[in-house]
């Protein structure tokens, strides 16, 4: 019998021509266009610029016999807002003063002998670990090591200089952050907040194409896999949300714009959105189950489910107008909720005064009412306070003003 063919294993040539073409792809995008990817590349430019400029200053101002400790500052302090720049810097340089100082006090009062070490690396190690020191906490106890096998830690010039190098190097690192595009992230989370919205309203209106026109479990299961992955979008939105308000504070690119972005609102938004996309993956759920003939749940009426589908349907409307300006938006939402309401109230009442069809299905018709009035008190609890983006071109606006609302 004949074995069948086996893949020939792809060559270490081709697995770096397609390393390298992704990698272009990526630098194309990046240039193409604004996002993600264009923000790493310019950060890690940024960084490497810092990092030059230090290691020069180090050499040439500084006249460092050994320029390390400038542009390793420089380096790790670029980052991806400002606020951020000028922690790491903060606690870089803390970090670097209290291992030195320490190494220096050990030197010179006891020597560096094993029963000296013992007790100053062990309380470096604990002083890392203070959570106000973040990722350069480290440096407490790599500072105090070097120092004291390096010179003893007796030495004052090294260490004076160590501490010069460090600040001279968090200085560079922030201000090249600064002055060479400050990083501000306005649009990627205005974006996604869009995307967000725009997808729980076509999943609404498919889920009630499918009530009309007919499902099967498989419908039914992509309609809860997408629910399901809408709803753990919602913490990273809420992420790059809090990065873009970090990303207004001392900056100077926000200050020349005059820009004032409603996080609160765009925040707000995200989560009553997350909020009723849990009761609209219940829907999806109980359709699953109704259209599985494992589960022995019988399926609703064809009229409910027309019904149940027209107030899907009015459900989607009042979310493509919810967090939107005006008093005539805010009324849309409330028309389109309320009338969605009316619907799933009759149903109710048909549900409770009449004799069902099959018995059996009266879980089905209990879990679908509650999940879709549970997702409109959801929308309309947060109605007043949500905001959605509307700008999709540049945010770029005369004097102070308010995007979002």
């Amino acid at each position: 019998m004949e074995s069948s063919p086996r893949a020939e294993p792809s060559s270490p040539w081709t697995a770096a021509r397609a390393t390298a073409s992704g990698w272009w792809r990526a630098a194309v995008q990046a240039v193409r266009v604004a996002g993600p990817q264009r923000d790493a590349a310019l950060l890690m430019a940024k960084a490497a610029l810092a990092t030059v400029i230090a290691w020069q200053f180090a050499v040439r101002v500084l006249q460092s016999p050994a320029p390390f400790y400038a542009p390793m500052a420089a380096l790790l302090v670029v980052d991806k807002t400002m606020v951020r720049s000028l922690g790491a810097s903060a606690q870089r340089v803390v970090g670097v003063v209290v291992g030195m100082s320490a190494a220096w006090l050990v030197g010179t009062t006891l020597g560096v002998h094993w029963w000296s070490m013992l007790p100053v690396i062990y309380l470096a190690l604990l002083i890392a670990r203070w959570r106000r020191l973040g990722d350069h906490g480290i440096q407490v106890p790599t500072m105090v090591l070097l120092s004291l096998l390096t010179v003893g830690g007796t030495d004052v010039e090294f260490t004076y200089l160590t501490i010069v190098e460090t600040v001279a190097g968090g200085v560079i690192g922030v201000a090249t952050n600064a002055i060479v595009l400050a990083p501000l992230h306005v649009q990627q989370p205005r974006e996604q907040i869009r995307s967000l919205t725009v997808r729980v309203c076509i999943l609404l209106n498919d889920i009630a194409a499918g009530l009309r026109e007919g499902w099967d479990t498989e419908m039914a299961r992509a309609w809860y896999d997408d629910s399901t992955e809408i709803i753990e979008l919602a913490p990273t939105i809420q992420e790059e949300i809090e990065t873009g308000r970090e990303s207004m504070r001392f900056n100077p690119r926000d200050n020349l714009r005059g820009l004032e972005v409603d996080w609160v609102g765009y925040a707000k938004t995200v989560e009553a959105i997350g909020r009723a996309q849990w009761q609209l993956s219940g829907i999806a759920r109980t359709l699953v189950d109704a259209a599985d003939e494992d589960e022995s749940q019988p399926t609703p009426t064809k009229h409910f489910l027309e019904c149940y589908a027209e107030a899907l349907d009015k459900i989607a409307g009042g979310i493509s107008h919810f967090g939107l300006a005006g008093d005539d938006e805010v009324s849309a939402v409330t028309d389109y909720l309320g009338s969605a309401g009316d619907i799933l109230d009759q149903l109710g009442r048909e549900v409770r005064e009449t004799d069902l069809e099959d018995p059996r299905a009266w879980p089905a018709y209990g879990s679908l009412l509650l999940d879709a009035q549970r997702l409109i008190r959801e929308l309309e609890m947060a109605s007043r306070q949500a905001v959605m983006p509307t700008d999709s071109g540049p945010i770029r606006k005369p004097g102070r003003r308010v995007i979002g609302r």
